[in-house]
């Protein structure tokens, strides 16, 4: 199976809304074991077992870079950014599931939740990346 992503309850409505904006810091953390509650709120209520602080990996994740929240047509609307990359060192970088939280907001409000859908590695000298797609991380259209 291909990797998921899930949004959290309150997502559409954070963007809607303007509290999630295209200028905020958004971050994507790797763990290597989660479950998934939509109507998480908070970064902490999330959980999991974050990827160690070692081997080009650095606890709370890395920074999006290319963010951008635009419009697409008249009654579509898209959240996308670069993909989220690590140069894995020493023994390597294993994650079966990634969270994307807003950094600026308080309490890092989560956005989406990814299940890789298996256990994901890269070794010494090589990257792992969080590939988005290319229609976008998260695409609204108006009912």
């Amino acid at each position: 199976m291909a990797p998921t992503i899930s949004l959290y309850n309150h997502t559409t409505r954070l963007f809607a809304n303007g509290t999630f904006a295209a200028g905020h810091t958004y971050k994507v953390k790797l763990l290597t074991a989660a479950t998934y509650d939509a109507t998480d709120v908070t970064l902490a209520e999330t959980g999991g077992t974050e990827v160690t602080n070692a081997n080009g990996y650095t606890t709370g994740g890395v920074a999006l870079t290319g963010v951008a929240v635009t419009t697409v047509t008249t009654d579509d609307a898209k959240f996308d950014a670069n993909d989220a990359t690590w140069t894995a060192t020493g023994s390597g970088i294993t994650a079966s599931f990634a969270i994307l939280y807003n950094d600026t907001v308080t309490d890092d409000p989560p956005v989406a939740f990814i299940n890789f859908d298996a256990s994901e590695s890269a070794g010494a000298g090589t990257d792992f990346i969080v590939q988005w797609n290319v229609n976008g991380i998260v695409t609204w259209t108006k009912a």
